[in-house]
């Protein structure tokens, strides 16, 4: 069986740099092997460097144009909106006319698109036999125009969500549609995201460490995060919060699109007029007004190669977003045997079993989440036998090779003869 797995325009696909879709489609092409022949296409980086012995073949797509229409947008926003070329933004038409052409070069079996729906019509021309398969690893499909959808999932044999939480709410936005639907999650390499051997116990360390990890942006709910931490920086002098993640904050168009709930919806107070975010400003302040300067770090982007040892460093992993269709750190947290403390909302509901492997905490409530925290630093024991449990549960359903399994099961379902409508669930307990 031959499959091509479509990155999206701007991943960055090959270690050591590697954004976190990037490193999803490569880690799953990874392990997907046995009974595929196997074509990666991606954009062209320059200084990418791509491994020789990968058991896969890679199609490059040079983007210069969709690159220069980007610095535009970004560079000068209030020109590219009197141009209107903000309407642009997310077009990547070279990138996608290039892949066009590998696709009828390449004569693939199945096609895995990564999130980008708005091309699957372009993606199976009326000629092509090939099956498809579209991943979300968010919510576009039930918050975008929906005759506008519906017309492009038309040619989708299968939609595959990376959580049970993005699966059904497709569903409720399009019961009729007749391909298979089945939740494929992510990954983290459990040989890798592993407890420190090496680990002091909590009361031979003279600091505890709580770490966030992701991107510092509005809808991961840090100014939450930061409220929260006042109240455990009052309890614990030995306590202090790291954040490890680029400065990255979402474009406000894109941000509105994640989720209809309100209270995303709501951090447009963090954007000005003309769209520049002003989130870490915020935050700065924030700090500024609880006193916790020294207490409070920004770790800046940490490498992916180096995350295990900051990790390792942490006491509580914690994810406060209003927003998350899946939440890898809490996942990589787990798989460290770190016990987790996560929002009620999308698909950290399912990764995390409360009580067991962490603790779930309602969306911008930093007195919830204060307390969550509390609890864990004032009984160790709990909170050992819950990162226990995660290290367990990760090996058991958030290994890449799960991941890979899961998705071989939906190719085995779409090869030649009727579309059946298959539902399929991660078992979360």
């Amino acid at each position: 069986m031959k499959l091509v797995y479509v990155g999206q325009p701007y991943d960055r696909l090959f270690p050591p740099v590697q954004n976190s879709i990037g490193l999803i489609v490569y880690n799953t092409a990874l392990r997907l092997g046995e009974g595929l022949q196997i074509t990666l296409y991606g954009k062209h980086y320059r200084d990418d460097t791509v491994p020789a012995d990968l058991p896969f073949a890679v199609r490059r797509a040079p983007a210069r144009r969709d690159r220069a229409l980007q610095r535009v947008i970004h560079q000068f926003p209030r020109l590219a909106r009197w141009l209107r070329l903000d309407r642009k933004a997310d077009d990547h038409s070279q990138y996608r006319n290039k892949v066009r052409r590998y696709l009828a070069v390449d004569q693939p079996d199945i096609v895995h698109v990564m999130n980008y729906w708005a091309w699957c019509r372009e993606l199976k021309a009326a000629n092509s036999s090939h099956r498809l398969v579209l991943e979300m690893q968010c919510e576009w499909l039930s918050q975008r125009d929906h005759a506008q959808v519906a017309r492009q999932l038309k040619v989708v044999d299968a939609v595959v969500a990376v959580s049970d939480h993005i699966a059904t709410t497709f569903r409720s936005a399009f019961p009729d549609y007749p391909g298979v639907v089945a939740t494929v999650g992510n990954g983290v390499d459990v040989s890798y995201f592993r407890p420190s051997e090496q680990r002091a116990s909590a009361s031979a360390r003279t600091r505890r460490v709580i770490l966030f990890v992701g991107r510092v942006s509005p809808e991961k709910g840090l100014h939450t995060l930061i409220e929260a931490f006042s109240e455990v920086a009052a309890r614990f002098a030995d306590v202090e919060l790291r954040i490890a993640g680029p400065h990255s904050p979402l474009p406000l168009d894109f941000l509105t699109s994640l989720s209809s709930d309100p209270r995303v919806t709501a951090l447009s107070r963090f954007y000005d007029r003309w769209g520049n975010c002003q989130y870490r400003e915020h935050l700065e302040e924030l700090i500024e007004r609880h006193g916790l300067r020294d207490r409070v770090h920004f770790m800046g982007n940490v490498p992916h190669k180096d995350l295990v040892a900051t990790y390792h460093e942490a006491d509580i992993v914690v994810n406060p977003s209003l927003s998350e269709s899946f939440g890898i750190s809490v996942v990589e947290g787990m798989a460290c045997g770190i016990p987790v403390v996560g929002t009620r909302v999308g698909g950290m509901c399912e990764s995390i079993l409360a009580g067991r492997t962490g603790m779930l905490v309602e969306v911008d409530a930093p007195g919830e989440l204060a307390q969550a925290l509390i609890t864990m630093l004032e009984d160790t024991v709990r909170a050992s036998e819950m990162g226990s449990e995660g290290r367990k549960r990760a090996v058991e359903l958030y290994s890449w090779e799960a991941r890979a399994e899961r998705l071989k099961s939906v190719y085995q379902k779409l090869r030649p003869g009727k579309r059946v409508h298959v539902s399929t669930k991660i078992v979360s307990h």
